[in-house]
């Protein structure tokens, strides 16, 4: 056992649960970022403190598993957010920035864990440099398939009817197109090989779902008076990355 108020990160993670939820509340609703920002911040708290409580190394290591998967998520949250237009570019890095400090935490004390310490270190956790994007805080930020997927949300994001939300069929479309940016960011820091993999099927299924509703959204609602053939083929490549990866 150990004393969870002796972690820092805990303490970070606190902080973090409620800045997510002040943020959260500017952004309406109907977003599927909403949701999703609300459960991985708590779910990072709530994991350390399972983590906490359990005896077994390998145990303790497979929890932080989970919280450092919800800690990749949030920075995807903060991503969508900015395309959506709910956050300022600034703020959305400076949100990041926090988690990638947690992120690198809980990576530290993951290592130490599995080794029966019980006490913090701080990992390096850096992205792979991009001399194009130079800026980026996290593994997945560097990957193709996750900036197509943002790409489809950036289109997503001047369709008609995307920013009230209030058709079913185009939140159908919004919760598709956000799970496969969040489930492409978790699973690329997943430590475990079948996490890895399940995640990217999850972000695989979720982008044929996107598909399906953008065309029952175009014939049913737009009626076909606006095109969605870029949107279909961003979806399209991102199944074509998650195939081969």
């Amino acid at each position: 056992m150990f004393d969870l108020h002796q972690l820092k990160v805990y303490e970070k993670a606190l902080a973090l649960c409620a800045s997510a939820e002040t943020l959260r509340a500017t952004w309406g609703r109907r977003h599927a970022i909403c949701d999703h920002f609300r459960r991985a911040s708590e779910s990072i708290v709530l994991n350390l403190a399972e983590g906490a409580r359990l005896r077994s190394g390998a145990d303790r290591a497979r929890v932080l598993d989970y919280a450092i998967g919800s800690s990749l998520e949030c920075a995807g949250c903060l991503d969508i957010a900015h395309i959506k237009g709910c956050l300022l570019i600034g703020c959305s890095v400076a949100e990041k920035q926090r988690y990638l400090e947690v992120t690198r935490m809980l990576v530290g004390l993951r290592k130490k864990w599995l080794n029966d310490a019980m006490h913090e270190e701080s990992n390096p956790y850096e992205a792979e440099s991009s001399s194009s994007c130079p800026q980026y805080c996290f593994h997945h930020e560097s990957l193709d398939m996750y900036q197509v997927a943002l790409n489809f949300m950036r289109w997503f994001a001047c369709l008609p009817g995307s920013s009230e939300l209030s058709n079913r069929l185009c939140r159908e479309v919004d919760k598709a197109g956000t799970s496969v940016v969040l489930n492409v960011a978790e699973g690329n820091g997943r430590y475990s090989e079948l996490d890895h993999r399940r995640f990217l099927d999850i972000a695989g299924a979720s982008a044929a779902r996107a598909i399906v509703y953008l065309e029952l959204y175009q014939q049913q609602v737009l009626q076909g008076h606006t095109e969605i053939n870029e949107g279909r083929e961003l979806l399209t490549r991102v199944l074509v990355m998650l195939s081969k990866f």
